[in-house]
């Protein structure tokens, strides 16, 4: 690649990175499924977002094996909305005659599900960047 080249590429990347806020919205509309994705797995193996599992049913078995029907993860601008609806809220946080049993992450952002929002955002970054993510804006309107 020659100066000329090499410049021409910064360029145009400074001309991206003036549009941010657009490119942060399309990054965010690819991350929703890889959090909805980590949710899923953590579910999957009966543990809260930090790993710990949770406590059995009554009856030994297993708990919760349909939250992930609960949750429903969009993105909206540059926020992602986890939301955790039915009777598995009541899990969330516990009540007098069911245990605690957290879906959702409390306080800070589990080093999982954190790495997985960070690798997402440096594909997608990277793509966005790149002429591979071609800058299309209007892909990601809908």
């Amino acid at each position: 690649m020659s100066n000329a080249q090499g410049f021409a590429t910064l360029e145009e990347w400074i001309k991206k990175l003036e549009t941010l806020p657009d490119g942060v919205k399309a990054i965010a509309q690819e991350l929703a499924p890889k959090v909805k994705e980590a949710l899923d797995e953590q579910i999957a193996a009966g543990t809260d977002a930090e790993g710990k599992a949770w406590a059995p049913r009554k009856d030994g078995g297993r708990a919760l094996v349909n939250a992930a029907k609960a949750i429903t993860v969009k993105a909206i601008d540059n926020v992602i909305l986890i939301t955790l609806t039915g009777p598995e809220v009541f899990h969330q946080w516990g009540t007098r005659r069911v245990p605690r049993r957290s879906i959702l992450p409390i306080g800070s952002l589990p080093a999982k599900l954190g790495n997985a929002i960070r690798l997402g955002i440096v594909d997608g970054l990277g793509a966005w960047m790149s002429r591979s993510g071609r800058h299309d804006k209007s892909r990601y309107r809908k």
